[in-house]
C-alpha cells in the first residue's frame, strides 16, 4: 500500500512538475528522485516511462532542440547517467538496467598545453547515439558517443560499446563484441560458438 502510494505521488509529481520544465512529457511517465535534470527544455520524454532514483540527465551546451529524446514504455533504472549535447534518442520499449551511462559528448586531449582540464573540454563534432526499439542495456554498461545500437539488441553487463550494433544482436565485453545475432534465414538464434554460419 505504501509502495503504491509512493508511486502515485511521483507520478503526480511528474506530471505537474516536469511537465512544465520538459520540452515534452507523455502521460503516466514517473521521475523517481533523479539527482540532477541540466537543461530540461531539452529534454522530451514519452508516455509510461520510469526513471527511478539517482538518474543524472544532463544536456550540455545544446545543439538542436530536442537533444535527449526518450520513447514510450522504457524503463530506466537507479543511478543512470545520460549526457547529450547533440541527439540521444532511446526508442520505445527500451530496458536501461541500474549504472549505466549513455553519453555523446566527447572530451578532446590531445592537445597537452591546453590550460583547461579534459573532463571540461568538450568537442564540437557530433556524435549522436540511438539505442533501437525494445533494445536491453544490462547493469553497469557504457554506450559511447557515436553508436547506433540497432532493434531488440541485449547489452551485456558492464560492457563497453564503442561501435554500432545491428538489429537482434547480444553483445558483451570491453570493448563490447557480438556473441550472438538472430538469423532470420534460420529462423534461430546463432553463436559463435562452434556455429558455422555466425559471421559477427
Amino acid at each position: 500500500m505504501i509502495r503504491k502510494l509512493k508511486l502515485l505521488y511521483y507520478l503526480l509529481k511528474t506530471q505537474v512538475v516536469y511537465k512544465l520544465i520538459l520540452f515534452s512529457l507523455g502521460k503516466k511517465s514517473r521521475i523517481i528522485k533523479p539527482i540532477d535534470i541540466v537543461n530540461a527544455a531539452h529534454i522530451s520524454i514519452g508516455s509510461n516511462v520510469l526513471i527511478r532514483n539517482g538518474a543524472r540527465i544532463e544536456v550540455v551546451d545544446p545543439q538542436s532542440e530536442v537533444v535527449i529524446e526518450i520513447g514510450n514504455n522504457v524503463n530506466i533504472e537507479q543511478n543512470c547517467h545520460i549526457v547529450g549535447r547533440v541527439k540521444i534518442k532511446i526508442e520505445d520499449d527500451v530496458t536501461i538496467t541500474g549504472n549505466c551511462s549513455i553519453v555523446d559528448v566527447v572530451h578532446p586531449y590531445e592537445d597537452i598545453s591546453n590550460p583547461i582540464k579534459i573532463g571540461q573540454r568538450i568537442s564540437t563534432e557530433s556524435y549522436p547515439v540511438t539505442i533501437g526499439k525494445g533494445s536491453f542495456i544490462g547493469f553497469g554498461a557504457h554506450i559511447g558517443p557515436g553508436v547506433k545500437i540497432g532493434n531488440y539488441c541485449v547489452i551485456g553487463a558492464g560492457a563497453v560499446v564503442v561501435e554500432d550494433l545491428p538489429d537482434y544482436t547480444v553483445a558483451a565485453g570491453v570493448p563490447a563484441k557480438i556473441i550472438k545475432k538472430y538469423s532470420a534465414e534460420d529462423k534461430r538464434w546463432l553463436s559463435g560458438a562452434g556455429d558455422s554460419n555466425f559471421h559477427p
